[in-house]
């Protein structure tokens, strides 16, 4: 399903949406000239904006810390945010979304929690038109458009805009308008697709090279920057908190120590080597990096992702 829609249908999409009971939020800068959702309908899209800095979308369905269940029957608690409808989502945190659902709902178990966020979001991605720094999705097929993740994908293409339906939700929300040729939108995909790098991904082999594993492992401070900011990191840790009577989930990252440590002090990877092989193998071994670049954006030691392609390119 392909429509073509001026702006102000766009809008009208939104406001369909708050109708329906969604919370509609946008890209906007803030006063410090950081890109922040904003609760609203945009009066115009910002061309300007390339992403956010940290993976909204995964702090909307995965928050951290979150209660999940109270310790004294074992009762669920269930935290929401409520309907969101989330307008200017990038192509590769909707494919990181398709990732964390396989991750949460499409195993041996559904996450109850993670599905009833998931159910209450309804995403809009708009179509990159340049890559961010550092990034390489166009090779990790995350950009500059998106092939999953979303709900309905608008393409800016001279003036007015493509609306391409990823759901069931999106087809319904825009059955009542015409439709539209695609050559028009297949001529602008071309000329953006010349714009982004691409290499061949067969390069990204896993498992790393020793002497590519070992420099990396030289430069990380365990920080866990690049675990808070990847859009896919799924990985968490339970606990209860002084004085309350609920256990808590939070995000845990895995080039922390603490994430490896068994009882009586032992570890399953003692050394930053061997944290840094096992972070890799998920990024490149089961293959869940859409090549945002954000883990290159915040390393203060030279050993994510950009770190990676210029030893193995």
């Amino acid at each position: 399903m392909l429509k073509r829609l001026t702006w102000e249908q766009v809008r009208e999409l939104l406001r369909r949406l708050e109708d329906k009971g969604y919370t509609v939020l946008h890209p906007s800068k803030n006063e410090f000239g950081d890109w922040m959702p904003r609760q609203g309908i945009p009066d115009r899209w910002p061309d300007d904006f390339p992403n956010y800095l940290f993976p909204v979308l995964r702090e909307i369905v995965l928050p951290s810390p979150e209660p999940v269940f109270r310790i004294e029957d074992y009762s669920p608690v269930f935290h929401s945010y409520g309907k969101i409808a989330f307008f200017g989502a990038r192509p590769c945190d909707a494919t990181a979304l398709a990732y964390t659902d396989a991750f949460y709902l499409e195993r041996l178990f559904r996450d109850k929690h993670y599905e009833k966020r998931r159910r209450d979001l309804f995403v809009i991605t708009v179509a990159c038109t340049k890559p961010c720094e550092n990034s390489f999705c166009r090779t990790m097929d995350a950009g500059p458009f998106a092939r999953k993740g979303f709900d309905i994908q608008l393409y800016p293409v001279n003036g007015h805009w493509y609306a391409e339906a990823g759901s069931d939700a999106g087809k319904e929300l825009l059955s009542d308008y015409p439709d539209a040729d695609a050559g028009e939108l297949e001529g602008w995909k071309n000329e953006v697709l010349e714009r982004f790098p691409v290499f061949d991904r067969n390069k990204l082999r896993y498992p790393i090279p020793p002497s590519v594993r070992g420099f990396l492992s030289d430069r990380c401070f365990a920080c866990g920057g690049c675990i808070w900011l990847c859009p896919t990191c799924t990985c968490y840790n339970e606990r209860t908190p002084a004085g309350m009577n609920v256990v808590v989930r939070e995000q845990d990252a895995c080039l922390l120590s603490g994430y490896h440590r068994l009882a009586k002090g032992a570890s399953l990877r003692p050394t930053m080597n061997d944290m840094m092989g096992f972070r890799y193998e998920c990024k490149l071994g089961i293959g869940s990096c859409t090549g945002c670049g954000r883990c290159s954006t915040t390393c203060i030691g030279y050993a994510a992702m950009e770190a990676y392609l210029e030893k193995i390119l």
